[in-house]
């Protein structure tokens, strides 16, 4: 047996790959990361807990206090879970916080839109504000508030459901008047009330889907009616004294929100100049090429809404529910739509349903394979590194790279190929990294550990990867 061949069976063994598999394979590949050659900072991965989801964690659905520590473990510790770095937080629209409602802190209307508000805080906000202090005693980096919908009193339907226009931007009429100020205070208020109770609000954003007349709250505009509430948002934000960057416009697709940019960048002040992340959803269309921005962009939405309850399935025959279609759709935007966050729909919630990554039975706790696919990349690639450039030579072995602040690089390596492949690593950094930790998922494993591998002195190291399955390899 050649060295080369013994190294790579001793691998294999480390993740119970038999003999016989290792050495009848005769897929061979190289992968080359380039440190030097860099891509966009990375602001992280994250999820939501909108609508009453937070509540699932805190044991409304008999979850345990123990088990409730280990979900926000999972969720956002980087040395036990997945490291999320990103929460968005609903802005709530609603009167009432039942079923799957959202409560607003100015409930009841004012009457017009220039009297003063009533607003109330309860230090709750639908279970979210404890669960924003939870993930940033675990390291959280940004909290992203957004709301789906105005209050129903500010929009031209007088309901926070089924579409509606905000009252007073172009093409509307409403009795009442002009509500865009008022919303904009409202959503400034939010973040104040969370300020002030001792939790920092980062970014704010003030549309959902907004060419979808969804039968929950929901919010219609088209780009240039975001534009104009943009720039009196923008406003309210620097007299307030708040720290707050504008994120927009969360469309339900990647193509919807890229047909919104011209609008927002049109004019004489171009609304796009007082945003700092671009957001769109992947639902109707993938995030698969840049949108026309030199901003930020964040897939802010996106989920197995098809699937199936499959949490034990890495691969199986490729459909929407599994880990490596997550994996891939993750990397995909990752690479070819430069994006520099991902967001998950729901993190954990209390059902069997395809949408959520961890799911909660009773004081069960079972994350799914594309949880461990998101873990991959997120508990290794942080915030603050910028994607490198990797390539791969093998056509369905796909990898990207992250150089952390810390001088670490963690490089995702997936086969989804039906053959395991020995893999030739080069790794250019300039001398700075000398040993590599690999950790693997696929059906029989989750973000498992390996045996540490020594980087040569001209940057190489071998390793396998096997069918189906995703690789991070961590330098140091």
């Amino acid at each position: 047996m050649s060295p080369f061949i013994q190294s790579l069976f001793c691998l294999a063994t480390a993740v119970s790959y038999t003999r016989a598999a290792v050495l009848s394979s005769s897929k061979i590949a190289t992968v080359s990361v380039n440190a030097n050659v860099k891509f966009q900072e990375l602001d992280g991965f994250g999820v939501s807990q909108a609508f009453q989801r937070a509540g699932d964690i805190y044991g409304k659905e008999g979850l345990s206090s123990k088990n409730t520590e280990h979900v926000l473990d999972l969720l956002f510790s980087v040395d036990k879970g997945a490291g999320f770095a990103i929460l968005r937080n609903g802005i709530g629209s609603s009167n009432s916080s039942t079923s799957n409602f959202m409560n607003s802190i100015e409930p009841f209307t004012p009457g017009l839109p220039n009297a003063r508000p009533h607003y109330v805080w309860d230090r709750n906000d639908s279970s979210q504000f404890p669960l924003a202090q939870e993930a940033y005693d675990r390291g959280l980096v940004s909290l992203y508030g957004n709301a789906w919908s105005a209050p129903g009193y500010m929009k031209t339907n007088g309901d926070e459901n089924n579409g509606g226009y905000l009252c007073g931007v172009t093409n509307t009429s409403c009795a009442s008047g002009n509500w865009m100020q008022a919303y904009a205070d409202y959503l400034v208020q939010w973040a104040r009330f969370y300020k002030q109770s001792g939790i920092k609000v980062t970014n704010i954003g003030f549309l959902n889907e907004p060419g979808f007349a969804a039968s929950y709250a929901g919010m219609l505009s088209d780009g240039t009616q975001a534009a104009e509430f943009i720039r009196v948002l923008a406003k309210t934000i620097k007299t307030s004294g708040m720290d707050l960057a504008i994120n927009c416009c969360d469309d339900m697709g990647w193509e919807g929100q890229e047909n919104m940019m011209a609008a927002l960048q049109a004019g004489p002040d171009p609304a796009e100049a007082y945003l700092s992340v671009i957001t769109g959803h992947g639902y109707e269309s993938v995030p698969d090429f840049p949108l026309s921005t030199k901003k930020k962009t964040w897939v802010t939405e996106w989920a197995d809404l098809s699937g199936g309850f499959t949490p034990y399935t890495f691969f199986k025959n490729g459909t929407s529910g599994e880990g490596m279609t997550w994996a891939r759709n993750i990397q995909v935007a990752l690479v070819d739509a430069n994006v520099s966050g991902f967001l998950y729909w729901i993190g954990a919630e209390s059902s069997t349903t395809d949408s959520g990554l961890i799911n909660l039975i009773g004081d069960e706790v079972i994350p799914s394979k594309r949880f461990w696919a998101f873990a991959q990349f997120s508990r290794f690639a942080r915030p603050g590194a910028h994607r490198v450039e990797a390539t791969s030579s093998a056509p369905l072995l796909y990898v990207s790279s992250f150089l952390n602040r810390d001088g670490s690089l963690a490089t995702q390596v997936i086969n989804n190929g039906t053959e395991a492949y020995y893999v030739s690593l080069k790794v250019d950094t300039s001398g700075r990294i000398h040993k590599v930790q690999p950790w693997v998922t696929d059906n029989e494993h989750d973000l498992t550990a390996l045996k540490p591998i020594d980087i040569a002195k001209d940057g190489t190291f071998k390793s396998i990867v096997p069918e189906h399955s995703m690789m991070t390899f961590v330098s140091s």
